[in-house]
């Protein structure tokens, strides 16, 4: 779970990005020893964020857990966190992570959010990351929906979180209460609470990169399991990193959406 703040833009440090170290070796499973190094946007504010791809996408640095030093680096297909230097056994940290429509006042060029969640069936999303080879963290879209069209402030209906990968010690919030089959393979369903519903599912077999992953069938079958309901609204779609200890190193290769 995250808790999301209004983003600010970066500062831009170069105009384009260094990608052969992140497109180098097997991107399904790979890990990168030392972090990247790419030129792009460094953002290093808590709650900063830079628009990549035309604006089409938000990158955003979303330090909400922790006081704790971070930073990204923006570049239009993606971002490297260097450094974090995070230390939280118990919880996330941050969200550095890729956005889709509106959060917190800022929305996205040409987003089709916010949306009914009834209108979501194509909603799907490939995504390739890298990750160190230490720290704790996991790997997670993360799906806000409101009961009403908003495009300002943290929405009040529902959390509908996708994990790719977590480390050992890295839970969702809640109990695992069933599992699903979305997408060709086997997800475990947690259900949980903080200050809203948050349903997340965790993959059964980690991996670090999706293609057309069906996002329209995930929140279809939370309105099933009675978390959202088909008059609510999706604001948006943001898939990154929760760091609890460390996270220099995290790296979306490449992230694409749409409807």
């Amino acid at each position: 779970m995250s808790g999301r703040r209004r983003p600010t833009s970066g500062m831009i440090v170069a105009l384009a990005a260094v990608l052969a170290v992140l497109s180098s070796g097997s991107p399904a499973m790979a890990s990168v020893g030392a972090v990247p190094r790419v030129d792009g946007v460094q953002v290093c504010d808590k709650f900063g964020s830079t628009p990549v791809a035309g604006g089409r996408y938000e990158v955003q640095n979303d330090v909400w857990g922790a006081d704790t030093r971070q930073c990204i680096t923006a570049f239009d297909t993606g971002f490297v966190v260097d450094p974090a230097e995070h230390n939280k056994p118990d919880g996330p940290a941050a969200y550095p992570s890729m956005v889709w429509g509106c959060n917190y006042g800022n929305c996205t060029t040409d987003t089709p959010f916010p949306r009914p969640v009834s209108q979501l069936a194509t909603l799907r999303s490939s995504w390739s990351v890298a990750v160190p080879p230490t720290g704790d963290y996991n790997v997670s879209y993360d799906l806000w929906i409101d009961p009403t069209p908003r495009r300002d402030g943290r929405p009040t209906g529902a959390e509908v979180m996708i994990w790719l990968k977590n480390t050992p010690r890295v839970q969702p919030i809640g109990q695992k209460t069933a599992e699903v089959s979305i997408g060709g393979t086997t997800w475990d369903v947690w259900l949980g609470a903080i200050d809203l519903p948050t349903i997340s599912y965790v993959r059964r077999e980690p991996t670090l990169e999706v293609t057309d992953l069906p996002l329209g069938q995930f929140v279809a079958d939370a309105q099933n399991r009675g978390v959202a309901k088909p008059e609510w609204f999706m604001t948006s779609v943001q898939a990154g990193f929760e760091p609890w200890i460390g996270g220099a190193g995290l790296a979306t290769r490449s992230f694409s959406a749409a409807l």
